[in-house]
């Protein structure tokens, strides 16, 4: 089978699941992978015949996005703010609205003298596949960094990838909403979440990609029916941790902007900005503590 006729082949099967744009893009990014030739390239190559590791490759990709696997835990690989990320069922797929925030958080910091970041402290709240800590450790090598998650399935995948980028972050497991949890995190100057807040009434709404692939723990607050459950916890939190001047970002559930703006003014943060994601939404949030 040629190159050319495996990628007309791959999106027929998936246009009985996906609609034209989805099959394309998917296809596009399956067959870059498999043959390691871009778009451009694969005008001059695509009469090229696929091997036959290739193509056992190719058939069982096809059968796990037939089941609605997500492209990348096929891949087992996502990219996210420049880097190659190991991604599998533990954790979730990195979301362009998460590279926002992670865009933010390092604009914010970069405005000081570059001298006075040696030294400063960040932690991740919820680290999931570790991609905002990376990330941000990669922006700015002078920082110590450090991610915690509940799930040993994520810190897992989380340690892969600093081992894989040679990247100095600590991954911890912590249970943020346990009575321990205070005595476990150190001060900080930054504290950045992107922690689960989808609420169980939205299920209805989602793709079955998402519900029947991601992990739950991830994206629905646990054995809570309060999608702001983690909000309330990180921000009370924070304003323990957090050294004076230090910031807390977020990014947030549409749904509950109001809820999250007034405790964060309870607990005494200043300068609360909100900020929309490149579709519109009120995504992520700033605050800094005095």
């Amino acid at each position: 089978m040629t190159i050319r006729e495996a990628e007309l082949k791959t999106k027929s099967s998936l246009l009985s699941y996906y609609d034209n744009r989805e099959a394309s893009a998917i296809t596009d990014l399956l067959i870059e992978d498999l043959t390691g030739f871009s778009r451009v390239d694969r005008i001059l190559h695509d009469q090229d015949l696929l091997t036959d590791r290739q193509l056992t490759r190719l058939q069982c990709s096809n059968k796990y996005l037939l089941q609605k696997m997500p492209l990348h835990y096929v891949l087992g690989y996502a990219y996210f703010a420049g880097l190659k990320l190991k991604v599998n069922n533990q954790v979730l797929i990195p979301r362009p609205e998460t590279e926002e925030l992670v865009s933010w958080v390092s604009e914010t910091i970069n405005t000081g003298q570059q001298q006075a970041l040696a030294g400063k402290y960040l932690i991740d709240i919820g680290t999931g596949s570790g991609c905002i800590p990376l990330a941000l450790k990669n922006n700015m090598p002078s920082f110590h960094v450090m991610g915690c998650d509940i799930s040993d399935g994520a810190l897992g995948v989380a340690r892969h990838n600093a081992r894989l980028l040679g990247l100095d972050v600590r991954f911890n497991k912590i249970d943020i909403l346990s009575e321990v949890a205070k005595e476990l995190l150190p001060e900080v100057d930054y504290i950045v979440s992107n922690p689960p807040y989808i609420d169980r009434r939205e299920k209805e709404e989602m793709d079955a990609h998402v519900l029947d692939y991601e992990p739950h723990l991830a994206l629905f607050p646990n054995q809570t029916d309060e999608a702001t459950v983690f909000y309330r916890q990180i921000s009370a939190l924070a304003s323990t941790k957090l050294r004076p001047g230090g910031c807390l970002f977020f990014e947030i559930n549409p749904l509950f902007v109001t809820e999250i703006l007034q405790m964060l003014k309870a607990l005494r943060f200043s300068e609360i900005e909100v900020r929309k994601d490149l579709q519109g939404k009120e995504r992520m949030v700033k605050a800094v503590f005095k």
